[in-house]
């Protein structure tokens, strides 16, 4: 086992989970070509790492990808580079139609300066491609939030993606997606202290909860999009930490809120209108 596994190894100790390790979406239906054409798989290379570590993320523009911060910065593994796979639903099919990889140096991933790691705050990124995506069916952005129209989502539906391990601990070759409801974040933070024993959780308003009743997402689809189910693909979170690392629990996920990041997302992007 390399270094890097286990270092997710131990991060699992805590009942914290950030988005790494054994992932999966519980209960998802698999995806087919066009259907989520703002999904983006990540090979995450790190130095003096045997193994790439594998996120999702969300095209915001041509040029732009966003997804976590912890899929770009571990402690003790410098990033290297990250391969960029867009326009794909089957992993292992190199012929896929609309099938785009691009390679980006390290020095073209921007992580959030006040992300941290143990509490998971500020967990999101931004990935800056060397060339444009020449846009298709198969390759479309995701639209961000109004910032004219503040919104808590609470109650609407979306849809949450990724690539990570099924039900049957099983990796997905094939592009997962599941529609859950997003819950308050009063709500949320009860259900979370009453599984945590000699401490608390806060629910950040940049954070962004979703019911994990009838299916969640789990560590590894991480980076991945929460896009409203309406039609918009208005982008609202980027998949951030559960509560625990065999995912068993009925307890909410936490994903980063976009719509408190746009200030931050329009200072490294410029407006997402420069490249």
């Amino acid at each position: 086992m390399s270094k890097l596994l286990h270092l997710v190894g131990l991060l699992f100790s805590s009942c914290l989970v950030i988005g790494q390790g054994h992932p999966r979406i519980t209960n998802g239906k698999p995806a087919w070509q066009k259907l989520l054409p703002y999904q983006v798989w990540l090979e995450c290379t790190f130095k003096e790492s045997e193994d790439p570590f594998y996120c999702g993320g969300t095209i915001i523009s041509k040029r732009w990808i966003l997804t976590a911060a912890h899929c770009l910065q571990l402690t003790d593994h410098e990033l290297e580079n990250v391969l960029v796979f867009a326009g794909i639903v089957n992993t292992t099919d190199d012929d896929e139609p609309g099938r785009v990889e691009i390679l980006v140096d390290k020095q073209d991933t921007i992580v959030h300066a006040e992300y941290d790691e143990h509490i998971a705050t500020y967990d999101i990124a931004l990935i800056h491609l060397p060339e444009d995506l020449k846009l298709s069916a198969y390759i479309q952005p995701a639209k961000l939030p109004k910032r004219k129209r503040p919104n808590k989502y609470e109650g609407r539906k979306a849809l949450v993606s990724g690539w990570g391990r099924m039900a049957n601990h099983e990796p997905a070759e094939i592009l997962q997606y599941l529609q859950v409801r997003i819950i308050p974040n009063i709500l949320c933070e009860s259900l979370w202290n009453k599984e945590l024993v000699g401490e608390k959780k806060i629910i950040l308003d940049s954070f962004l909860c979703v019911n994990t009743h009838h299916g969640m997402p789990c560590v590894g689809d991480s980076g991945g999009p929460l896009v409203l189910d309406d039609g918009s693909n208005v982008v609202v979170g980027v998949v951030s930490h559960g509560y625990d690392s065999e995912c068993k629990k009925p307890v909410p996920d936490v994903f980063m809120r976009v719509s408190s990041f746009l200030d931050w997302i329009e200072q490294h992007t410029g407006g997402l209108t420069k490249h």
